[in-house]
């Protein structure tokens, strides 16, 4: 994975710049995945050092899905990670029907 999202990570929400938000309408900068698990890691707020804040989803349980905080070390820095940086900032409830037809 390139650290080339870094760069979008510095533009991203502060952790709590965003509370008060409703979860659904929370806007997604950085998308993490595993193809081969189906588990994403959907991005809202940052501290700029590699901590975020947002929906976690393990193993393509959506209805089990947890809004937290995690790190890259959480989700395991090995191959088969991905990460999608925005172009076009989208929100929470828009990108999971993204993720549902099978487009992170």
């Amino acid at each position: 994975m390139a650290d080339g999202f870094r760069r979008h990570e510095s533009k991203m929400p502060r952790l709590g710049e965003t509370d008060g938000v409703p979860l659904k309408d929370k806007e997604i900068w950085l998308h993490f995945f595993r193809l081969e698990s189906d588990s994403h890691w959907m991005a809202a707020e940052t501290n700029g050092r590699g901590l975020y804040f947002g929906c976690v989803v393990l193993g393509g349980d959506f209805d089990d899905a947890e809004w937290a905080y995690f790190t890259l070390a959480e989700m395991g820095i090995a191959p088969g990670l991905m990460v999608l940086c925005r172009k076009a900032v989208k929100r929470f409830e828009d990108v999971t029907v993204e993720v549902w037809k099978g487009s992170p």
